[in-house]
């Protein structure tokens, strides 16, 4: 038996939902699951071994939906709350230093806390002076924003890479891109994209190296890319 990776109900107590007292085989749940319609199955023959392959029907990716979709507008509308988690993991991978001349592209009360302390610069649009700055932190992935082609985020690093003194340390943060059903619930219905936006590790990896960042090195945490490389 096989059963596709974006099919399986995620983030629910299963058996509890089933009223099943006991798990001992994926089988009791998958007998009720398809008599509320909502998995259904078909068998593969190959030679002499038959496998029942089980996946979602449209009944059961729309209650999938429904369920993620609840969940993800209340997660979202809290903003602070994912900002401050995404500063928290950002704090694990660079120092920031007192009076450390910092260049950041995104303002708010919690990214402020965060840098209080150092030289900072805010500024989106990255109209600055070149070899200035000791740290620039970008979140690239807040411009679904910037733009999804990849000539747009190269030309936004490198001039990133230009407001940096030589060895100077950038963090981007950009969306890790993938095809898992969830994500394209979430760009299509939340943010109202017609596809996950992002890059993968190797694209970002890819344009750090080019723009001539050395060094780079890339963290996958919670949807997110955070690379951190210097300018050489």
């Amino acid at each position: 038996m096989r059963v596709l990776q974006d099919d399986a109900l995620c983030g629910v107590d299963i058996m509890d939902r089933l009223n099943l007292k006991s798990p001992g085989t994926i089988y009791p749940v998958l007998k009720v699951l398809r008599k509320r319609g909502l998995v259904d199955y078909q068998v593969e023959v190959q030679g002499t071994t038959r496998k029942k392959v089980y996946s979602l029907t449209e009944a059961g990716r729309q209650q999938i939906r429904e369920g993620f979709l609840r969940s993800a507008k209340v997660y979202c509308c809290d903003a602070s709350l994912l900002l401050n988690r995404t500063l928290k993991t950002i704090g694990g991978l660079v120092e920031i230093k007192r009076h450390q001349k910092v260049l950041c592209t995104l303002e708010s009360d919690e990214v402020r806390r965060f840098l209080r302390g150092a030289d900072v610069t805010f500024s989106y649009d990255l109209n600055v002076a070149p070899d200035t700055y000791d740290l620039a932190l970008s979140f690239l992935g807040v411009g679904c924003f910037i733009g999804r082609e990849i000539a747009d985020i190269t030309d936004y690093v490198s001039r990133l890479h230009k407001s940096l003194k030589k060895g100077g340390i950038l963090l981007a943060i950009e969306i890790e891109k993938t095809d898992n059903m969830f994500a394209g619930m979430f760009f299509e219905d939340i943010v109202g994209l017609k596809e996950s936006s992002g890059l993968q590790r190797e694209e970002l990896e890819g344009i750090l190296e080019r723009i001539g960042f050395n060094a780079t090195k890339i963290t996958s945490k919670s949807g997110l890319l955070y690379a951190v490389s210097q300018k050489m």
